[in-house]
Parts: C-alpha cells; sequence; structure tokens
C-alpha cells in the first residue's frame, strides 16, 4: 500500500510484489480520484471525496468430475461524492478516462443543487485522517491458473463423495476462487491513499438422500492468503457430513431446554448484538438499548473485542471509507457497552467522534471470562448436558426496538453430554435483551464466520416451539 497526494505525500512499502490478476496500479487509481477532486474543485464543490477500485479474479465450479465453470472477471469503477453548503451528490463511472470522470463529477455536482441541505453530511475532520496510519498487509496473490482451481475444486468434491456411497450423497456443486481487488481513496482536503487485498475461498455443497428423504449440507472456506484455508479434503468432508448426519431428523415437541449454539452459527448472535450498536440503531432509537454506552448489555463475563488492523483479517483495514482509521477496542467489557459503530455523519448527529467504522465493522472477537483451554466442543457438549445442541438456523430473525427473537432451526438432541439423534422442525424463541445477559459460557472451539470469531454459546434455557 502506497500513500500519495498533491499537499501531503507519504511512501510505505508495498505489501506484495505483483498485481495478481489486477491490470490498474496502484498509482493509476490514485491520479483518477485524483482528477475527480481537481473537477470537483473546478465546479466550485466546497468538499468532495472519490473512491477508484478495481476487483479481478478466477471462479471455478465442478459437478460430477467435469468443469461446469471457469469464469475470468474483472471490474473497475470510480465514485465521486460532492458537498455544496450541506447538500451531497454521488455519481460513478465504470470508465476511468478523464471524459467519465469528468461526467461523473458533473452528475454529481448537479444531484448536490436539487437536495435538502444535512448539516452533519460532509467530509471527516481532516485531522482524523488517516495520514500516518500504519499500513495493514491485505495483498496475497494466488496467480493461480484456472487449472489450479479446477484441480482444487476436484479434489474437494472427490473427498466429499469419498465420505458415503455415491448412491447417498451427491455434490451439487464444489468450487474454488480467487480474487485480487485494489483502490484509491482521495478528498479535497489533499488526502489521497491506496491499497490493494486479496481473498481465496473454497467451498462444496452436498445433497444426502436415504429414501425419499434429502438433506443439504454445506461448508466453505475463505482467506486472504492460500496458506490460511483450509485443506480442500476437509472442505469437501464436512459438508458431506454436514448432510448426511442429519438424515432421519425427527421433530421437537415444545420445551423450554437448554440451548448449544455451535460456533458458526453463534456469529449471527454477535451480528445481532451489534446490530444495536449501530450509529443509526442509536441515533434513530431503533434499538432496546438506547444511549448504550455505559450500559449492560450482555453477560458480565463477556468482551467483544474489535481489530481493525489484523494483518490479512478478512475485515481489516488501514482506515475506512471516508479515510478515517479505525481503533483497537473492546467494544463490549465485561458485559458494559464501551463503544458504537460510527461513520462521521451519525458520530456527529450523536455528538461523538467517528469510530472508523464507515463501510462496516471490522474483525470482531466475543470472549468469556470463564473459558478454559480444554473447553472444545466436547467438553461443551458435556456442560450442555440434556438439550439441543443447534447447529443451523433457517430463517427467521429479531426485532431491533423489541428484542422479541424467534428463528427456525435444526440440530442435534442431546443427553448426558451425547448426540442422541438430529432434529428440526422447530422454533427457537426469546428476547434478546435477556439471552444475552443470560449465556452461561462460551466454547474454545472457535471459528471464523466472516470477520466474527466466537465459540459455541450455551444458554441456559431457551423457548422451543415444535409440534
Amino acid at each position: 500500500m502506497s500513500v500519495s497526494s498533491p499537499s501531503h505525500s507519504t511512501q510505505t512499502a508495498s505489501t506484495a510484489s505483483g498485481n495478481g490478476y489486477l491490470l490498474q496500479s496502484e498509482s493509476a487509481l490514485a491520479e483518477a480520484v485524483t482528477y475527480a477532486i481537481e473537477r470537483s474543485a473546478a465546479l466550485g464543490a466546497s468538499d468532495a471525496i472519490a473512491m477508484a477500485s478495481e476487483q479481478g479474479g478466477m471462479t471455478v465450479t465442478v459437478a460430477g468430475g467435469k468443469v461446469e465453470t471457469a469464469v475470468r472477471e474483472g471490474n473497475q469503477s470510480l465514485r465521486i461524492t460532492v458537498y455544496a453548503e450541506g447538500r451531497t451528490g454521488v455519481a460513478s463511472t465504470e470508465s476511468l478516462s478523464r471524459n467519465a470522470i469528468a461526467r461523473a463529477v458533473e452528475q454529481a455536482a448537479a444531484m448536490a443543487r436539487q437536495l435538502e441541505a444535512d448539516p452533519d453530511a460532509g467530509l471527516a475532520d481532516r485531522a482524523s485522517l488517516a495520514w500516518t496510519t500504519p499500513t495493514v498487509p491485505l495483498f496475497a496473490p494466488s496467480d493461480l491458473s484456472a487449472q489450479d482451481l479446477a484441480e482444487a475444486a476436484m479434489g474437494i468434491e472427490a473427498a466429499a463423495l469419498s465420505t458415503a456411497n455415491r448412491d447417498e450423497l451427491r455434490v451439487s456443486e464444489a468450487g474454488a476462487a480467487s480474487q485480487d481487488m485494489r483502490f484509491a481513496l482521495a478528498t479535497s482536503q489533499g488526502f489521497c491513499r491506496t491499497g490493494s487485498g486479496s481473498m481465496q475461498q473454497r467451498w462444496c455443497q452436498t445433497i444426502a438422500q436415504r429414501g425419499d428423504e434429502m438433506r443439504q449440507g454445506s461448508w466453505s472456506s475463505i482467506d486472504r492468503r492460500t496458506d490460511g484455508l483450509r485443506p480442500g479434503a476437509d472442505v469437501g468432508r464436512i459438508a458431506a457430513k454436514k448432510s448426511l448426519d442429519v438424515l432421519g431428523a425427527e421433530g421437537l415437541t415444545t420445551r423450554r431446554v437448554p440451548v448449544l449454539v455451535d460456533a458458526p452459527v453463534a456469529a449471527s448472535l454477535v451480528r445481532e448484538m451489534c446490530s444495536q450498536l449501530s450509529g443509526a440503531a442509536q441515533f434513530r432509537r431503533l434499538t432496546f438499548l438506547p444511549d448504550a454506552v455505559g450500559q449492560q448489555l450482555t453477560a458480565s463475563h463477556l468482551t467483544l473485542e474489535e481489530d481493525p488492523f489484523e494483518p490479512f483479517g478478512l475485515a481489516s483495514s488501514t482506515f475506512d471509507s471516508e479515510g478515517v482509521p479505525g481503533i483497537r477496542r473492546a467494544v463490549v467489557r465485561s458485559g458494559v457497552v464501551e463503544g458504537l459503530f460510527l461513520d462521521t455523519r451519525m458520530a456527529r448527529k450523536l455528538s461523538r467522534t467517528s469510530t472508523g467504522n464507515a463501510g462496516g465493522m471490522r474483525n470482531l472477537t466475543l470472549t468469556s471470562a470463564t473459558t478454559q483451554a480444554g473447553d472444545d466442543l466436547p467438553a461443551m457438549l458435556r456442560k450442555l448436558g440434556t438439550g439441543l445442541w443447534l447447529t443451523r438456523f433457517m430463517g427467521g430473525g429479531s426485532n431491533p426496538a423489541t428484542g422479541v427473537y424467534s428463528q427456525a432451526a435444526a440440530g442435534f438432541w442431546v443427553e448426558n453430554g451425547q448426540v442422541v439423534r438430529p432434529v428440526h422442525g422447530f422454533t427457537v424463541a426469546g428476547n434478546l435483551q435477556d439471552m444475552l445477559k443470560a449465556i452461561v459460557a462460551v466454547g474454545a472451539d472457535v471459528h471464523r464466520e466472516g470477520a466474527i470469531r466466537v465459540g459455541s454459546i450455551l444458554f441456559p434455557d431457551l423457548q422451543i416451539a415444535g409440534r
């Protein structure tokens, strides 16, 4: 990643050599956004911010031992936002030619003149920008060919099929993808920084059949570096197991029981928790915890941390889409809210400062002070004792203002810490206000689902609505 601008220039070492699947250089994108800013100033815009980006890569899918799709893809775009006396105009172009950029700037300026003013709209404060924030390494181009990706996908499919008789299991799709991306961000304050990143992915989708009964399963692995991916054989075997293990699932009768939420599924609970802390939710009071900072949100043994600077993290960034760096911090500490997720506009409306979360939350980790090193999944099932091990949500959600929570779900019935049978066809219900404070334990079986890391989560009891 490098930094450059007409009035502020800092050079940093590149995180990786080569362009991967990309055609544009960082300097070319920097020139494009710099020109967009110059044109906006010439049209009289008081402030402007421009982002240019390029993405490129390959995706290969296979089924039945043959390649189904092999796509080499690439796209580029520039987005310009201009501010004129509190009014905002936005336009974009897929061409980075000077004529196309000039037209986009003119469109954005014209749109701004037609809108009502918002006193809180505008650029982030100059002093808050990431002028010297250290670069986060994110670029790890694989340079894999279509043949390489096809072989990887074939290996995933073969591993899945080796788990069971072919008459009992089939692979609907196995795939491998490698992507690179690059961007430049500039503002009329003289700020201009560029960056590059990569993303690698492997996945498998399976269908298991027993007589007339059919069950689906899937698994995936995603990382910025190829050596961070799970072996393809693991991806295939886990996807097969996800479908085979739920054959013969039975219903549950209505009851209240202890529930262990599997680690890959538990990430959705962290997202529900964080939705209460967004700037929009707090400002519009669409939350069961208004004025959240300083209030208890979860059980006192829980802490939620955010690290935007994790090397090669899936949600890492040197700065957000407004040029503001994030913060390594505890969002929730010992159950009490210490911070929100704010962009510049919402921060101003709440009389706070941006947390560098324009564009989303960064790498999050939920931990418990009570977790022991040996609290793997078998240990967590023993803590559950007799109850539900929930492994899949199948639709539903929560009311952010009241916390009312209801999800169709599936999983396994457990007795004395041992899995007895698969179960499905029921709904798990509760209220997030009570559920988050009632969490008994978080396992050491930590799983990364997207940008969230969390182990399995144990509730003392939840309402099951069944037959």
